[in-house]
């Protein structure tokens, strides 16, 4: 069904398989509970809010106007959203997004050519696709000219179940195969948060894997798993594996590709005391061996519900960064840290944020080696904006501190920001949700 949004901006929909109008307002998405209370999570000020909505109405006269730090600001169409960027062949910039009608919904992906977007070309349309704020579709390029994504796809057993769609190219895009799962379990549950790690040869994709919620008696206490299954060209699935028994209900992964084909996967970890902080794994995606490598930091963050919220990596030839957004000891932060030697700690973090933040941080590199990250913002006004730090290829700040890029929404309609390295300057993209949901991009530089 068509995603709406309520006045509040907050995402609803029509369950197409039990015609039951679900709301944010009184329905949690990520977990599947109804909600007896739902309380603001921060006072709506209505001029604030106009002037937010004005400020992202003007954006709309012009695509290739710009802003402070922004330029060539481009609009998709009507009832698009989830943006996910990534380098394609050739290091071509690709987007992937959704496109939603009155019955159905198309998973499609643009390329970026000169300084404009290609046309759409789809890769697969489902009536069941679910099209979730933080769960995004994603795709990967391999080396080999291979080309993988997937989408989540509503189980109509359960009440908010949903399984993960997967598929691949081998070329590049242009044709792609039928649908197939990673999971092979009939559990009525949440599966998704995929992440891909794409070799030659293969892909390996890491999700989080709600099964154990499946008939759980305590369903707070329910465990959520990280698991991960290697996909070879030509052949099925393999047998999954489980990396952690004990993770975050939903907060995004994110991985870090190194030089001799293995991967860095941070994910948000879950303790029996319900502490949250981000480990670390190192994976081989060619044999599916891994390694623990510990926690990204001790934040020490006791929480005893999901803040969707993950981390980000990024790196160039030199150095790696890590940004992160932690509530710990009540203090809502975005931080984030450095280090030198691949896959060893990073060093003390380092907080980013100026006003208090949301978080839903990315971070990227161009082609210079130079870094970018993003996250959300409260400003003084009331509002929220999506702020942004560059530095350059050895880590010194681009400026004396962080930018404020582009007035943004705080209701979860607004989604992730993600972003995607240029030969100088990064390429971006998020939801904006006023007057309708459409993804919007520009170049910040």
């Amino acid at each position: 069904m068509n995603p709406i949004y309520s006045k509040n901006y907050n995402l609803i929909r029509l369950h197409p398989a039990t015609s039951i109008l679900k709301s944010s307002n009184n329905y949690d998405f990520l977990s599947g509970k109804i909600l007896t209370k739902m309380t603001p999570s921060r006072p709506q000020k209505i001029i604030s809010s106009a002037l937010v909505m004005v400020s992202f109405l003007s954006l709309l006269i012009g695509c290739h106007s710009k802003t402070d730090g922004l330029g060539n600001l481009q609009s998709f169409p009507e009832n698009t959203s989830v943006p996910s960027l990534v380098l394609g062949p050739q290091n071509q910039p690709a987007i992937l997004f959704v496109t939603s009608n009155d019955d159905s919904h198309a998973l499609q992906f643009k390329l970026w050519e000169n300084d404009a977007w290609s046309s759409a070309q789809t890769i697969a349309e489902d009536s069941l696709m679910l099209v979730n704020w933080a769960d995004r579709p994603q795709m990967s390029f391999g080396a080999d000219g291979a080309a993988y994504a997937h989408w989540l796809r509503l189980d109509p057993r359960g009440d908010f179940a949903y399984t993960i769609q997967a598929v691949r190219s081998s070329d590049s895009g242009t044709t792609w195969s039928k649908p197939t799962q990673p999971h092979s379990d009939t559990a009525i549950a949440e599966h998704g948060f995929a992440q891909w790690m794409p070799f030659d040869g293969g892909a390996a994709l890491a999700w989080l894997d709600g099964r154990n919620f499946d008939g759980h008696p305590d369903l707070s206490k329910a465990p959520m798993e990280v698991r991960m299954a290697r996909w070879l060209a030509s052949e099925t699935w393999s047998d999954e594996l489980v990396l952690d028994s004990s993770a975050c209900t939903c907060c995004p992964m994110a991985a870090l590709g190194g030089q001799d084909g293995s991967y860095e996967l941070v994910y948000r970890d879950r303790t029996d005391g319900e502490i949250r902080d981000f480990n670390r794994l190192h994976i081989q995606p060619h044999s599916g061996e891994w390694q623990d490598l510990g926690l990204l930091h001790s934040d020490g963050w006791e929480i005893a519900a999901c803040p969707v919220n993950g981390a980000s990596l990024s790196q160039n030839d030199t150095r790696s960064l890590a940004i992160w957004y932690t509530g710990a000891n009540n203090e809502p932060q975005v931080k984030f840290a450095w280090r030198t030697d691949p896959l060893k700690s990073f060093e003390p973090p380092t907080k980013i944020h100026q006003n208090t933040p949301l978080g839903r941080v990315v971070s990227t590199t161009d082609m210079q080696g130079d870094f970018y990250a993003l996250w959300l913002e409260t400003n003084e006004t009331g509002g929220v904006d999506w702020m942004g730090q560059r530095w350059d290829a050895s880590g010194i700040p681009q400026t004396e501190s962080p930018e404020s890029l582009i007035p943004a929404s705080e209701s979860r309609a607004g989604g992730f920001p993600t972003a995607v390295g240029l030969e100088k300057g990064v390429l971006i993209a998020w939801t904006n949700p006023f007057p309708k949901p459409h993804v919007m991009t520009a170049i910040w530089y």
